[in-house]
Formats: C-alpha cells, sequence, structure tokens
C-alpha cells in the first residue's frame, strides 16, 4: 500500500522500539508479519499520535535493529490481543522499505554509544521510550550511528526526509536502495596450483575485479586495490598451523586496566568484516592465503554452514561466546589460495570442496621471456616440468613466476641455486640422483648442478 503525501507534511524520522519485556516471540513475530507497530503508555501513545502518513521510522526489539518502515495510515487506533502475553495499546500500520522485499530481516545488536534515539536509552527504570522523533539536527549523527553502519544508506537515499515540501513519489523508495549487484564470480573461490603460479598475486585482480563488478583483468590494479583496502572492502590473511576459530570469528581475550586483568568478549577479524558489509550495496572480498595450512574445522566452526551461498543472509546460528545471532552477507566474497605442493587437492575436506569453487592455476610458460641471453625461458620451463611430472607428479610441477624477473644468465643462474634447486631437494627428499635427472633434462640451457 503506497502512501498520498498531503500538501504541508514534514517527513520525520523516528525509533520504534518493542521492548522484549511486552511481547513474546510469537507476538513480535506477529507484528512484523502484519506490518503493525503498538506502543503503551500516555507519552508513547502521543508521539505514536504524532507520526505523520509517510513518515520513516526504524524499528528495534530490544537493542536488536530490524528494519526500516514508513507509515501508511493516517491516525492510531485502539488494539487488543491476547496471544501469549495479554496486552492493549494503540497501533499503526506501515509498509516495511528496508531490507527490500525478498532480503531477510537485519538481526544486529546496537552496542553503541548511548543516544536518545538509540535502543540502549532508557529514560528511568519504568518510563522507557517506546516512540522518539529524532530531530532534523541531529541528522549527521543519527546516520553515522544507525544509518550507515546497520542499512548501509545515507540521509541522501531518503531525499524527502524532513522535507516541507509537496511530493508526490511515483515508487516506493525501497527502489531508491540500490541492492549488491550480481557479480561474474562465485561467492566463494579457491584458487589452487602448484608452488610459483602467482595464485596471491592474481588475487588483487579478482578481488578488485568483484569490488567494482568487472571482469577480470589479470594484471591487478594496485592503486585500486590499496584504496579498497583502505576502504575497508577488501581484507587479507593467512592461515597457519595456529590460527584458531578465537582470532577468525569470536573468542573471550584479556585486557588489562591498571594493572588488572579483566577478560571480554571480542569479534575475530571475518566476523568483523562481515559486520561491516552487512546491508552495504556493495561487494566486499576476504582473501584467506594458503586457506589449506590452517584447520579449516577448527577455524571457521559453525560458520562453515553458514558461507554456503542458498545460506547468506538466510540461516543464523547463536555465536557460542556472545551470544549473538550472525549470518554471513551475500556481498561478501571468500578467495582462498592454496598450493598443491603442500597438500593435494584430493585431501581437501569434502565439506570445504563442496562450499567453494576451486580454479585451478598452472604454469604458464607462454608468459616468460623467449631470449634472455639467448636462453629461452618459456622452453626452459616447460622441460623442467615435463621432467618433474615423470619422476613426481603434476602437483610438484614449477610456476613461471620463478623466473618473472629474470633479466640476465645471472638472474637465471640466481633462482636455480636460490629456489628451484632448494625446492627440487625437498620435493625428492635430497635424492640428488634423481634431481640432477630433472636438471640433466634441460639441455637448452647449461644449468647449475647439485
Amino acid at each position: 500500500m503506497a502512501y498520498q503525501r498531503k500538501a504541508g507534511d514534514r517527513i520525520t524520522f523516528w525509533e520504534v522500539i518493542h521492548r522484549a519485556t511486552s511481547f513474546s516471540s510469537d507476538d513480535l513475530e506477529f507484528l512484523l508479519n502484519e506490518g503493525i507497530i503498538i506502543t503503551f503508555g500516555k507519552k508513547n501513545i502521543e508521539r505514536l499520535s504524532a507520526m505523520r502518513n509517510g513518515d520513516y521510522f526504524y524499528l528495534c526489539e530490544a537493542v536488536r535493529v530490524k528494519l526500516i518502515g514508513r507509515i501508511i495510515d493516517d491516525e492510531p487506533e485502539f488494539c487488543e490481543y491476547k496471544k501469549n502475553y495479554f496486552w492493549a495499546g494503540y497501533q499503526r500500520h506501515y509498509e516495511m522499505i528496508f531490507p527490500a522485499d525478498g532480503v531477510p530481516l537485519i538481526k544486529k545488536f546496537y552496542r553503541g554509544e548511548e543516544k536518545y534515539y538509540t535502543p540502549n536509552f532508557s529514560s528511568g527504570l519504568y518510563n522507557h521510550k517506546h516512540v522518539v522523533e529524532i530531530s532534523q539536527d541531529d541528522a549527521s549523527d543519527f546516520e553515522k550511528n544507525i544509518l550507515r553502519p546497520f542499512f548501509g544508506i545515507g540521509i541522501e537515499d531518503l531525499p524527502d526526509l524532513w522535507s516541507s515540501e509537496t511530493i508526490i513519489p511515483t515508487s516506493s523508495p525501497s527502489n531508491k536502495i540500490p541492492q549488491p549487484l550480481e557479480n561474474f564470480f562465485p561467492l566463494n573461490q579457491i584458487l589452487y596450483g602448484v608452488p610459483g603460479t602467482g595464485k596471491t598475486f592474481i588475487t588483487a585482480a579478482y578481488a578488485v575485479a568483484i569490488c567494482d563488478n568487472q571482469p577480470l583483468n589479470e594484471t591487478p590494479d594496485k592503486k585500486r586495490y590499496k584504496q579498497l583496502c583502505d576502504d575497508g572492502r577488501i581484507k587479507f590473511v593467512t592461515f597457519h598451523q595456529s590460527y584458531s576459530y578465537e582470532d577468525f570469528i569470536e573468542g573471550i581475550k584479556p585486557t588489562i586496566t591498571n594493572g588488572n586483568i579483566s577478560y571480554e568478549v571480542k569479534a575475530g577479524i571475518f566476523k568483523k568484516f562481515c559486520d561491516d558489509a552487512r546491508n552495504k550495496n556493495w561487494n566486499f572480498v576476504f582473501i584467506i592465503d594458503e586457506i589449506n595450512r590452517g584447520n579449516i574445522s577448527k577455524i571457521f566452526g559453525e560458520l562453515i554452514t553458514l558461507i554456503e551461498d542458498d545460506k547468506r543472509g538466510e540461516l543464523y546460528v547463536t555465536l557460542p561466546y556472545s551470544q549473538e545471532e550472525f549470518t554471513v552477507p551475500k556481498n561478501v566474497y571468500i578467495i582462498g589460495t592454496m598450493n598443491t605442493a603442500d597438500r593435494s587437492i584430493a585431501l581437501i575436506d569434502t565439506a570445504l570442496r563442496r562450499r567453494f569453487d576451486f580454479i585451478e592455476m598452472m604454469p604458464r610458460p607462454e608468459l616468460l621471456k623467449s631470449d634472455v641471453d639467448g636462453v629461452n625461458l618459456q622452453k626452459i620451463l616447460a622441460e623442467l616440468n615435463k621432467n618433474i611430472k615423470n619422476l613426481y607428479d603434476r602437483d610438484h610441477t614449477i610456476g613461471h613466476a620463478y623466473f618473472m624477473k629474470c633479466e640476465s644468465r645471472a638472474d637465471i643462474d640466481k633462482v636455480f641455486r636460490n629456489k628451484i634447486i632448494p625446492l627440487l631437494q625437498e620435493y625428492f627428499f635430497d635424492d640428488y640422483e634423481r634431481i640432477n635427472e630433472v636438471l640433466d633434462g634441460v639441455k637448452s640451457y647449461d644449468c647449475p648442478r647439485v
């Protein structure tokens, strides 16, 4: 039901709270389904009456922010219900404009500073304000504390707010609020391959392409990548054997104040990233380098389910430390990298394989120079890898990145002595006969021997 603006109407923004002490969970679900806000007490009812047809409000359940709605009736009416609790009060009807149709409700706790318009504000133990008008003088503060962190919008996205002009909108404001863009890439992907194929290097290109909703350009735009990192839209971490759930999701961490130790629940890096990305209308990318070196089951915990495409924003779990309900938003893309020489792809946890698209990064000799002081690097790499496949397997071949910066025969010698030979020693467990078989096969270049 669309509202009709009346001449001279002044559209304002309100806070409305449904206190958990007043309603059961079934009652709250009923009110949401019916598009009703309700309040009690003389002062609250007076403020409910002051709300005009077309006014905006944001709805909280206790200190949990839920949605933005818009009033669609002209005056409050008395209501009386008897479900799990008996309650009587005055109600207004509204249409939900954010999240948009088909997008899950926001279920995020407000933990910021206390303001008269925030869910944690109380004017007295027995005098809770359920309905509060937000002053235009506090517009920028309200935008900073509520609109942007919870809904990803600003005052400019509600252009008629606090206006006294007579404007009849032609479409619902929900159409004005952009949703995350369609993208060329899967939500979860792992770039895997042998050492030196540029997996970590290319993640920057993938991340920029996803954030800007553009096709992949294999040459990363370093300036744009840094800008997106600075803006908090790209985060890079490296997994290792000691990486934990507490580092990634949340955990209890010690804090020392004046020599006294206290403990508090602190969000991990991925949870913080998801909280920042939630309800924004652009894409975010979380990069996990060496993803197979961490204990995936231990690090992801219950989130291994939440990252699935069809669970994003739909399935919520209660986190064990904070008891906060959490979901992974649809606009968070995860890119992992893994080195097949460290751990075969066949040994990766089945749960991880099912949730990620795997993109193989193979050695590409064609990217190398064909003449460096008379040495054809393309042919050198191809012959090396042919010999390694014959003596070992394809998962332990050598990537082109080792030779990308070679400009002279001295550079090539240095790469062989400091990188290629130590790698072969590791592959073949210091079996020098087999190592020299690999090197002997490189007939077009008199490479170092062991």
